[in-house]
C-alpha cells in the first residue's frame, strides 16, 4: 500500500478497511466511508528492432538519469494500452508507429513496486531516430553493444534478454511476467511463430 493518509475528496483520515473480520488491502474514510483504492499503475513500453538491434533511449529525468531503458512510461488516462506505447515511443525516441502497429509480446506484474507492465514489438527498417525531452539520447544496440552495466532498470534484465533472443531467432511468442523481491520468472503464454512482413 502507498503511503495515503487522507481522503482525496473529504480530506478525513483513512483506516484499513475489514470487511468480515479480515483486513483487506485497500482503504475507507472514517468521515464520508468512502474506498480508497491504490491500484498498480500500469507502465507500457515498446521493444523496436532495426534487425538485430534494440532501441534504447539514455533518461534524461530522475530517477536513474543518464542510464539506458527500452522506450516505455505510465499509461495515460483514455489511452488504449498500444496507444500508451505508441506515445511513448514517440515522446522517448522520436519514433512514430501506429498503434496498430505495436503486437503483444510481455505482460506482467512488478509486486515490490506496485506496478503491471505491458510491453508491445515491432520493427522499423531505419536506425533513425531522436531523442525527445524525455530523453538524453536514443541509440540501436546490439546485444553486444548494449550498456548493459548503465541500464536503468537491471530486475527486468531478463526480459531484455528474452527479446534479444527472439531477435536471433526470428520466432516471437508472448511472454509473461513475474516479479517479486525474491524472484523473477518469464513463462511463455503462446506458442513461438516466426515474423510476418511488419515484424523483426
Amino acid at each position: 500500500m502507498s503511503d495515503i493518509k487522507y481522503c482525496p475528496e473529504c480530506c478525513g483520515p483513512l483506516m484499513r478497511s475489514v470487511v468480515g473480520g479480515e483486513v483487506r488491502n485497500y482503504l475507507f474514510c472514517q468521515r464520508c466511508q468512502a474506498p480508497v483504492y491504490d491500484y498498480p499503475r500500469v507502465v507500457v513500453t515498446a521493444f523496436i528492432s532495426c534487425g538485430k538491434r534494440l532501441l534504447w533511449v539514455q533518461r534524461s529525468h530522475p530517477p536513474q538519469r543518464g542510464k539506458w531503458a527500452i522506450p516505455g512510461g505510465f499509461l495515460e488516462q483514455n489511452e488504449t494500452l498500444a496507444e500508451g506505447a505508441a506515445r511513448e515511443l514517440c515522446e522517448e525516441a522520436g519514433v512514430s508507429l501506429a498503434p496498430t502497429e505495436l503486437q503483444l509480446y510481455m505482460a506482467g506484474s512488478i509486486t515490490f513496486i506496485n506496478q503491471l507492465y505491458v510491453g508491445f514489438r515491432s520493427a522499423v527498417v531505419s536506425e533513425e531516430c531522436e531523442p525527445g525531452e524525455e530523453s538524453l539520447a536514443c541509440r540501436f544496440f546490439s546485444r553486444d553493444e548494449c550498456p548493459w552495466d548503465e541500464v536503468a532498470y537491471p530486475q527486468v534484465n531478463d526480459s531484455i534478454r528474452q527479446a534479444y533472443d527472439d531477435l536471433e531467432s526470428g520466432c516471437f511468442g508472448v511472454w509473461e511476467a513475474q516479479m517479486t523481491e525474491q524472484r523473477y520468472e518469464l513463462r511463455p503464454v503462446r506458442t513461438k511463430g516466426h515474423a510476418g512482413s511488419v515484424d523483426p
